[in-house]
């Protein structure tokens, strides 16, 4: 079980969106063109919504004191704001006005990776936009919020009832929560996990792994706890 898990976290899977680009790291320009571009690695980076249209962005997988870059893209394929290096880890994006914004955020060093997300900006607060073609696809969604303090909501969809089984592991693959093991029927669904283990202890800080699985299918999901 441990081996499999941490061989799973190579594959969280996270959806490109449309308007997606690859951040710059070196120049001035947003995104990415010529030689020195980054590679996508799903599940890098977390955000945390903030007042004044403002959007935390936390890249993982890099050291402290190393630099690390992201751009902000509206709706219309814009670059809205943009860090282009920066030693702070998280650092700010903000938007011009409230609406749907891709995130895309990587590092330089040791390779040079970018995540991307989605975040939805509204006048009362912050919505998980609805997935595209949710339920035509077994499908485990990022958490919201991200990273998360005292509890976190888990979301995925399935194309047909299913028996659906969800827990919670450690990075090293050590077992943490079991969530549900329940009969589902297709559709997008919700949980939320306060941060507590088994035993109803609360867990330290840390990336934690979400798996899901249902049938044959199996999917895992990064999540960070920040206390």
């Amino acid at each position: 079980m441990k081996s499999s898990i941490i061989i799973y976290t190579m594959f969280i899977s996270l959806a490109l969106s449309a308007a997606s680009t690859n951040p710059s790291i070196t120049g001035a320009t947003p995104g990415c063109s010529g030689g020195n571009c980054h590679n996508l690695q799903p599940g890098i980076i977390s955000l945390i919504p903030l007042t004044n249209l403002q959007i935390q962005v936390m890249v993982s997988g890099v050291k402290s004191g190393e630099t690390v870059a992201g751009e902000l893209v509206d709706g219309n394929n814009n670059v809205v704001d943009v860090i282009d290096q920066t030693t702070t880890n998280p650092f700010i994006l903000t938007a011009p006005q409230v609406g749907t914004y891709t995130v895309n955020a990587g590092f330089k060093e040791p390779s040079r990776a970018f995540g991307t997300a989605d975040i939805s900006l509204t006048p009362t607060g912050i919505q998980i936009p609805a997935p595209a073609h949710a339920l035509n696809t077994f499908e485990l969604y990022p958490n919201h919020p991200n990273p998360f303090n005292n509890e976190t909501i888990i979301r995925f969809s399935l194309p047909k009832e299913a028996r659906v089984e969800l827990s919670i592991y450690n990075v090293h693959g050590q077992f943490i929560k079991h969530l549900l093991d329940e009969l589902y029927p297709a559709g997008i669904h919700s949980l939320r996990w306060n941060g507590r283990n088994d035993d109803g202890l609360p867990c330290p800080s840390g990336i934690y792994l979400c798996q899901i699985k249902s049938g044959d299918h199996r999917l895992v999901r990064s999540m960070i706890l920040s206390k």
